[in-house]
């Protein structure tokens, strides 16, 4: 697990990967768009299993609520612990950091 300094890190890192990549359709609020983009904040499957929240990441989700586009390809690990940490901490969400290293055990085993 990342120690307080480096969740703080990531979080910091996190946001603006955030802006960048993902408010457009969560917004930066995190309350998404109702019945086409799910909101973030107080989202069960944010603050839950890690692994879940690296998957859609990586890989992508298509379901109820739209498509949800893999990042895989665009964002480095570091990037994509950095944004799902900053949504597992933003708002009112409290839930661990994700690190790096998550993300490229996740990224290894879909290969």
């Amino acid at each position: 697990m990342a120690g307080a300094q480096e969740a703080g890190d990531l979080a910091r890192q996190g946001q603006q990967v955030f802006e960048d990549h993902c408010a457009q359709c969560h917004r930066s609020n995190g309350q998404g768009l109702p019945g086409t983009f799910p909101a973030l904040n107080r989202n069960p499957l944010v603050v839950g299993d890690p692994q879940a929240v690296i998957a859609i990441v990586l890989h992508g989700r298509n379901g109820a609520m739209g498509r949800m586009p893999a990042w895989q390809d665009s964002l480095n690990d570091q990037q994509i612990a950095a944004a799902a940490t900053y949504i597992r901490q933003a708002w009112a969400n409290r839930a661990p950091a994700v690190t790096p290293a998550m993300v490229a055990e996740s990224r290894k085993a879909k290969k």
